[in-house]
């Protein structure tokens, strides 16, 4: 069948069941099934960002502006680029510049902020948002795909062990509260005996024990996140790359 015939079946249907589809409906229909499979991969990152923020700012409630927390919310369901911070009286546009501020071992206030809008328009640059609607997989940059799936590779190693210049965790993710004092302690060159250990405020109070588990749920989260990128890069016919432990501590790119 030919493509104006397709259109012309679309046309019959739509003219004998006396009712119009939905928007959403008719891009369905002339999208391949690669680019539907590509789209969904995007929407399951979107949801997979939202709960990162909502478990980032309860786990580092110093670290991020109330005042824009819906703002944040709500762009990230719109998939809009409406909001661009400044860092010294400079706009960032560039997903790098916000990943590369969340990671400064320097001073950075709202270091949340710079790290959720970074993941954000790392997705929203690599899936190309800005530019609308795709109706076939092959409108996507493959390039840009690659890039992303590389940088959640070394973003995900990167929130696990960077520190700032006070030798203190840039994010706190896995550890447990007792063993961020105990850490602290050990960078002082304390001494340390398991009678100072069992009094560790978390511990001494019952909050938490030696036998605490560490909380997996930042890594599940962007684990899912690059699952969601290669099978992008599947549905592309492309090939993911998985990073050396080495070449995780490279720039963002």
């Amino acid at each position: 069948m030919s493509f104006k015939s397709f259109l012309l079946v679309i046309f019959l249907g739509v003219l004998f069941t006396g009712c119009m589809p939905k928007q959403d409906d008719v891009k369905n229909v002339f999208q391949s099934d690669s680019a539907n499979i590509i789209k969904r991969d995007y929407k399951k990152s979107q949801k997979l960002l939202i709960s990162f923020k909502k478990k980032l700012d309860l786990r580092n409630p110093k670290a991020f502006d109330k005042s824009i927390e819906k703002k944040i919310y709500a762009l990230i369901e719109s998939s809009e680029k409406t909001l661009l911070l400044k860092y010294n009286n400079k706009i960032l546009e560039n997903y790098k510049d916000y990943l590369q501020l969340a990671f400064s071992k320097d001073t950075i206030k709202n270091r949340n902020d710079f790290l959720v809008l970074g993941l954000y328009y790392s997705l929203y640059d690599a899936y190309d948002i800005e530019d609308g609607h795709k109706i076939i997989a092959l409108a996507y940059e493959k390039e840009k795909l690659h890039k992303l799936h590389k940088n959640l590779q070394i973003l995900k190693w990167k929130l696990k062990v960077d520190k700032d210049l006070n030798n203190d965790y840039l994010f706190l993710t896995w550890q447990n509260n007792w063993q961020i004092e105990l850490e602290k302690r050990l960078n002082n060159n304390e001494e340390i005996t398991y009678e100072d250990i069992k009094n560790l405020t978390y511990i001494k109070d019952g909050k938490e024990s030696l036998l605490s588990r560490s909380n997996f749920t930042f890594e599940v989260l962007l684990t899912q996140m690059i699952y969601n990128v290669e099978n992008t890069l599947f549905a592309l016919g492309e090939e993911p790359k998985k990073l050396a432990i080495d070449a995780v501590f490279f720039l963002f790119i």
